[in-house]
């Protein structure tokens, strides 16, 4: 390293501010912090007390995600860089003079060591609004994996599962390297046989290398490798929607995963097949107290226009309650003035 490189890695410092905000309960700066590509520039010196040097921590984040915040950037760029004056204290030739939020194409350079796939990939592989989801497992268990996926959807996670969703004329190697390349996160479906594969491990090499989440599923068996430092969850393929709810409660706590979760419990809320599902999105759903505006307006259509929604009991007033009441629309005419003879 030499005297002007700032003396912590970039990636130490965002993930350090991440794990802040998310104890701080405030998990749209956490989802920003890590979407983001990450850098520091130096901005200024000064040969003061044998030299100091002034930097700007730039964060680069993707389109969606820098207009969902928009307005909001001015009041991060502030929290963010108050926080960054406690890592200045063991550095005090180093200063980090402000925070830059700028948006960045899927399609920018910048992104192409992350193997960011374009829209046009993405739509020919996952459901629109889904959760992406890839299932690392053995083929032996592709019947019992199926299943699993079936019970997902439900929650608005679209799995990846490679014999199920890879056609016979597509070359198969490339769209699984589609589905690492544009997952959220890899749920490793660990059994005893799971190290023995020639592909699982190397899935989760791509999700580590990417810093995406590997979510461990014990199946009898316990993480290992780097993928044991993650915190996992515990259950069986014969009781897929047990398992499956233990998947999603995972994603929805841990801050990696948390926001884009919490889109596709939405999503799936409104546009929901049965009183069965509505009711089981709807437990998950009022445990949550961070939906933006526009998931509180979605929730709220569903309880007017989605019959097994505003037909199922208690739903529609439990919603109300975390997503506010829809301001009433009279349609009827106003009476018209009496008019003297």
């Amino acid at each position: 390293m030499s005297e002007s490189d700032f003396p912590m890695l970039v990636g130490e410092v965002v993930s350090t501010l991440s794990e802040i905000f998310h104890h701080q309960g405030r998990p749209e700066i956490v989802e920003l912090l890590n979407s983001a590509h990450a850098l520091f520039d130096q901005i200024g010196y000064d040969n003061w007390n044998g030299g100091t040097y002034t930097w700007a921590l730039c964060l680069d984040v993707p389109v969606p995600i820098f207009a969902s915040y928009d307005k909001r950037l001015p009041e991060f760029e502030k929290e963010i860089g108050a926080k960054l004056t406690y890592l200045e204290r063991n550095n005090p030739n180093h200063q980090i003079g402000e925070v830059r939020i700028s948006p960045i194409s899927s399609s920018s350079p910048l992104l192409g060591t992350r193997m960011a796939p374009s829209d046009v990939e993405v739509r020919r592989l996952w459901a629109e609004g889904r959760f992406r989801l890839f299932l690392s497992h053995l083929s032996a268990d592709r019947v019992a994996v199926s299943t699993l996926k079936a019970a997902l959807e439900k929650f608005g996670i679209n799995a990846f599962v490679a014999h199920v969703d890879i056609e016979p004329s597509f070359e198969w190697r490339d769209k699984i390297e589609l589905g690492l390349r544009s997952m959220h996160a890899l749920a490793a479906l660990i059994t005893s046989e799971f190290h023995g594969s020639n592909w699982t491990d190397q899935e989760i090499g791509w999700a580590l290398g990417r810093g995406i989440l590997v979510l461990p599923v014990r199946l009898g068996m316990d993480p290992y490798g780097f993928a044991g430092k993650y915190q996992g969850v515990t259950g069986a393929l014969d009781d897929p929607a047990n398992l499956a709810l233990r998947i999603v409660n995972a994603l929805v706590a841990n801050p990696q995963t948390h926001c884009e979760m919490r889109r596709a419990l939405v999503k799936a809320f409104s546009v929901s097949g049965s009183f069965v599902q509505s009711q089981a999105l709807k437990t998950i759903i009022v445990t949550l107290t961070d939906f933006t505006d526009e998931e509180k307006s979605e929730l709220q259509r569903a309880c007017i226009e989605n019959y097994n929604v505003s037909n199922a009991h208690y739903i529609p007033e439990a919603i109300y309650e975390i997503a506010g009441r829809p301001a009433r629309q009279s349609t009827a005419a106003a009476p018209e003035e009496d008019i003297p003879f």
